[in-house]
């Protein structure tokens, strides 16, 4: 049975810890066959990386054309709507009405529209602040040594040779 490479790594670790302890030729054969496992096993990282990320792709992919389906979908709705509104307008009639077609006609109670924005009095103008931190500005601070009380700099590892 093919194994992980999180297990073969967890025995190599525990093999060198014995090493360490024990000092013995048996262990020590016993890491050079876990490292050559996992050697075969990190060579195929990158590939398996690759088949994922084309995985990935494949379903965006679909996930797009889905969502371009949706709207076409919603478009259509809306249409009908549209012509039934038309329809009502012009003939003052409606679909036959049944549980089956329960539709109706009702205008709303109201919405501005607006026409020219400079031409609305002040009066109906209201002040928005927003106050939002400057990150960019305390991650050059940090760079730079100065001591931010609530922050701290945060440093991650990250892998090089993959998207």
């Amino acid at each position: 049975m093919a194994r992980k490479l999180s297990d073969i790594t967890r025995d190599l670790v525990l093999a060198t810890n014995e090493y360490e302890i024990f000092n013995d030729d048996d262990i020590q054969v016993r890491i050079d066959e876990l490292v050559v496992e996992r050697s075969k096993k990190e060579d195929g990282i990158y590939f398996f990386y690759q088949d994922i990320d084309a995985e990935i792709n494949l379903f965006s992919k679909q996930m797009e054309k889905a969502n371009r389906y949706i709207k076409f979908l919603k478009r259509q709705q809306e249409n009908l709507k549209k012509y039934t509104i038309d329809m009502y307008s012009n003939t003052g009639e409606l679909p036959k009405h049944s549980a089956l077609n329960p539709i109706k006609v009702s205008e709303s109670s109201g919405s501005v529209d607006i026409i020219d924005e400079s031409l609305i009095p002040t009066d109906y103008y209201k002040e928005k602040i927003t106050t939002v931190l400057d990150k960019k500005k305390i991650l050059a601070d940090l760079k730079a040594g100065k001591e931010i009380s609530g922050v701290k700099l945060k440093k991650k590892q990250y892998v090089r040779g993959i998207k």
